[in-house]
């Protein structure tokens, strides 16, 4: 059909180029006086090339009308904007015989060239695209196409500077109208020939214009749309990338960093500061590039509590429940913010918020926790000079070194003897779990005897057994692994279960300690404290290992504690690689149970009976 159209307006073309010659040249033969000897024939041929013309106009207007309909078809049937475009200006070009054309859209009130198109194929060059504003400006004031079939001789043009400017001649502009809302316009001239454009082709593009107007509408608003749901597709990718980022650690100067890092990515900024409400004012904590913060300016983000936007500068407040946590201040030096991004920018900020609130308080805990640990460790060492002091004059009298105590003062002597130890316990327990939590408690594991651990507990928790008569049953499986364990610590793991299954055990019942190469676990060895005491509820055993957690029950009650023992006593467990749990019914005694993993290599065995 294209090919069709193409030869049918070039054979009219021509044939006209060749009627107007001919006249032309008999015209001034006739002027001058001479009657040409071949009058007749040229008679003829004039009379062959009207012939001509009344079959080839039919055949021309009937091409481009199926190709009218062809085109308008084509267009609906696409949604595809780049596609759409160029399909117009193809069209054009086809319908119009014209050499070059240009699509015009009407964007933020300026009509900007979005497409140009030739016969011959070739690119534009930069004064190809001098073109006539005012016919423009008079093809939508008029709602219709303008046609001149030569601009330099056109009165309606005459005060134009720029078809005098630019030579313009055969002009074509037809407007794109949407319920009679101007989209753009179709550009068409020639600076070369006058006569290019006839009433036909006026009649034509205003036809097709209707079409091309509403397929382009439907491709615009088809691409506005693919391109919206394309920026909420990234907008949530950042924002979850974002979110996983900061949430990664707690870490306060990498969040800090991070925030303004993602930020300057999600705006498109060169540099940014961020900074955070302070007792002594904004306190800025972070930033990247070179930046140098308004904070007259950042102070009014906060105050209005409102984002401030201007073209080279972006400043986002950062709040929690209404209440401004800090400040995002971003810049740019040569191309502005798009104004656009604000909606999102805002939606960043308040993730941004609740990562920087996070972190701050974690910050803020940390601070506590280390000022608690360093105020713990002082007041345990200030405490132990007097309790040494109090130990060793107690011993002094308990031995006699001064002389015999009357049994009233030995009582006395003794009950001071007791509550010292239960301070060097309570500050021994408080320095270890300051250590734990502020991660300065170290270990020195390396291959260790079991059984030589457990002997150096029962000394120390011997006088609780004799004084409660009670029995201890020692059943450690003989040619036992060594385990991988801090010897001093497996110690007082061991004093620490040994010393609550003394205590918590009526008189008369029975201590046992069980160890075994663990079935479950390959690799570790089993140790159970096992007694046949008070028993422990389901309901305290879901918080036994918390810091000072006691039970209600008077039997528990009646005996000193700090509640602090036994989260020790895991948290030194699992240190070193094992694991520590509890088997406990009420009434019918506890299980605890805790594993280390095997000394490798070395697989020395042990045995009591040969140490």
């Amino acid at each position: 059909m294209e090919r069709t159209l193409q030869i049918n307006i070039g054979q009219v073309k021509e044939a006209l180029a060749v009627l107007r010659s001919t006249i032309r040249q008999q015209r001034e033969l006739l002027m001058a006086g001479k009657v040409p000897d071949d009058l007749e024939a040229q008679l003829a041929t004039w009379e062959e090339i009207v012939d001509r013309l009344h079959e080839e106009l039919p055949l021309e207007k009937s091409t481009r009308l199926s190709l009218l309909y062809e085109v308008s078809q084509a267009l609906n049937a696409s949604l595809d904007w780049q596609h759409t475009v160029q399909a117009v200006m193809d069209a054009v070009i086809q319908l119009t015989g014209a050499e070059r054309g240009m699509l015009l859209l009407l964007e933020e009130g300026e009509f900007r060239v979005r497409l140009t198109c030739n016969a011959t194929g070739e690119p534009f060059q930069e004064d190809d695209f001098r073109l006539s504003r005012s016919i423009i400006q008079r093809a939508i004031e008029r709602g219709a196409p303008i046609l001149t079939t030569n601009a330099q001789m056109d009165p309606r043009f005459q005060s134009s500077e720029s078809i005098i400017a630019y030579k313009l001649r055969s002009v074509l502009c037809a407007p794109l109208l949407l319920n009679t809302e101007p989209l753009g316009v179709v550009y068409l001239d020639n600076r070369a020939r006058s006569g290019v454009f006839s009433p036909d082709d006026v009649a034509m593009l205003a036809a097709f214009a209707t079409q091309a107007a509403v397929a382009l509408s439907n491709a615009r608003l088809h691409h506005r749309t693919d391109q919206a749901l394309t920026d909420r597709v990234r907008e949530l990718t950042i924002l979850q990338e974002m979110a996983r980022d900061l949430n990664v650690s707690l870490n306060f100067p990498r969040v800090m960093e991070r925030t303004v890092a993602w930020a300057m990515t999600a705006s498109g900024a060169e540099a940014g500061a961020l900074g955070l409400v302070a007792e002594e004012g904004l306190r800025w904590v972070a930033s990247i590039g070179e930046v140098e913060p308004d904070s007259a300016v950042a102070h009014q983000c906060l105050r209005k509590r409102t984002a401030i936007f201007r073209p080279d500068r972006f400043v986002l407040p950062l709040l929690r429940e209404n209440r401004p946590i800090g400040v995002l201040y971003l810049v740019v030096s040569e191309r502005g913010f798009e104004d656009d991004r604000m909606d999102f920018m805002a939606r960043l900020a308040d993730n941004a918020a609740f990562a920087v609130e996070n972190a701050r308080l974690y910050e803020a805990l940390r601070q506590a926790n280390q000022a608690k640990s360093e105020f713990v460790s002082l007041v345990s060492h200030e405490l132990r000079t007097p309790m040494t002091s109090i130990r060793g004059y107690t011993d002094m009298l308990l031995k006699g070194m001064v002389g015999e105590l009357p049994p009233q003062q030995k009582d006395f002597v003794e009950a001071i003897a007791r509550n010292v130890e239960r301070m060097r316990i309570l500050v021994s327990d408080l320095l270890d779990i300051s250590r734990i939590e502020s991660g300065r408690l170290t270990l020195s594991p390396r291959p260790t005897i079991l059984a030589e651990s457990l002997q150096e507990a029962l000394a120390s928790v011997q006088h609780l057994i004799e004084e409660r008569g009670l029995t201890f049953l020692d059943q450690i499986q003989e040619a036992l692994p060594l385990v991988h364990a801090d010897p001093n610590r497996l110690t007082q793991i061991l004093i620490n279960l040994l010393s609550n299954a003394a205590k918590y055990t009526p008189h008369g019942g029975t201590v046992a300690v069980r160890a075994t190469v663990s079935l479950k676990e390959p690799g570790f060895i089993e140790c159970a404290i096992i007694d046949t005491g008070v028993g422990i509820s389901l309901e305290d055993q879901r918080r036994l290992f918390t810091k000072f957690f006691r039970a209600e029950d008077p039997a528990v009650r009646e005996q000193p504690g700090t509640g602090l023992g036994l989260t020790i006593t895991k948290n030194l467990v699992e240190m070193q690689g094992g694991s520590l749990w509890l088997e406990s019914e009420k009434d019918k005694g506890s299980t605890f149970t805790f594993t280390l993993p095997i000394a490798l290599p070395d697989r020395t065995a042990y045995s009591p009976a040969t140490a």
